[in-house]
């Protein structure tokens, strides 16, 4: 789940990586491209390419960039990475996401992550009148609307290898097992819908708990009914594997109390 996913990075393009060292000193201003060194992102990212095939063929990390403006202005007409002269563009899409931005991974370590945003020349660095947001979550690979068993415990298994690549080698055992799907639909507050099937016969009974008002489902449940598959309608989703509610708890505070007691 987003809230549940290590954050890679929540960086307003106008604070900190632009700001002087020198807090009394008078603010940058801006250029019409700004740059920061994109190592730390590039590191990050590429710890996932030599995850073994087999451990990606039903799950696999994928990363999310977005814009969003608060100053009422337009995006930066371009997002790119600069290396040694050489400029390669991200795609931007009118609501400000990145949806190639994994492509990252592929950079030097020495490239530079860089904005081209004429129309907030001269304008202090210090502002936050646009932030550019990049976080990171385990997903199926694929939303069609259909899962089989077969692949959603293969999801579940798998996806522990790409959330131990986040943690120091050491703390890799505290990583805990996944035992739910979560649906996250693209329309915040969309009524969940699902139904539990064997073949092309449902069966009826299938429920969730919600965790920070998104459902999940658990894997247990679907085979003690003898389901082989998952069928999820209500609208485009995502899927992604998560642990339980217990654990849940120790990494993310919802906003409001959560109906999530059920025993792990």
């Amino acid at each position: 789940m987003k809230q549940f996913s290590i954050a890679l990075i929540a960086l307003l393009l106008s604070p900190s990586v632009f700001a002087q060292d020198n807090i009394d000193a008078a603010p940058e201003l801006r250029e019409a491209i700004n740059c920061f060194p994109a190592k730390g992102i590039v590191d990050f990212v590429s710890k996932f390419e030599d995850i073994e095939p087999d451990k990606r063929d039903s799950v696999d990390m994928l990363f999310t960039a977005k814009f969003t403006v608060n100053d009422g202005g337009v995006l930066p007409e371009r997002i790119f990475i600069r290396h040694v002269g050489t400029e390669t563009d991200f795609l931007l899409n009118a609501d400000g996401s990145v949806p190639d931005f994994n492509n990252i991974g592929k950079a030097p370590e020495t490239a530079e992550l860089c904005s081209e945003d004429p129309s907030r020349i001269g304008t202090p660095k210090g502002g936050e009148d646009m932030s550019f947001n990049i976080s990171n979550d385990v997903y199926y690979l694929k939303n069609s609307g259909y899962h089989d068993i077969a692949t959603l415990k293969d999801g579940l298994k798998d996806s522990k290898s790409h959330y131990k690549k986040m943690v120091p080698a050491a703390m890799r055992m505290l990583v805990p097992g996944f035992k739910y799907v979560m649906i996250e639909y693209d329309v915040e507050g969309t009524t969940p819908q699902y139904q539990a099937m064997k073949g092309d016969e449902v069966v009826e009974g299938l429920t969730h708990i919600s965790f920070c008002e998104v459902p999940m489902i658990k894997l247990k449940d679907l085979e003690a009914m003898g389901a082989d598959g998952l069928k999820i309608m209500g609208g485009p989703y995502n899927l992604t594997p998560v642990p339980g509610p217990k654990a849940l708890k120790r990494f993310v505070k919802c906003s409001k109390d959560e109906d999530a007691k059920e025993d792990e």
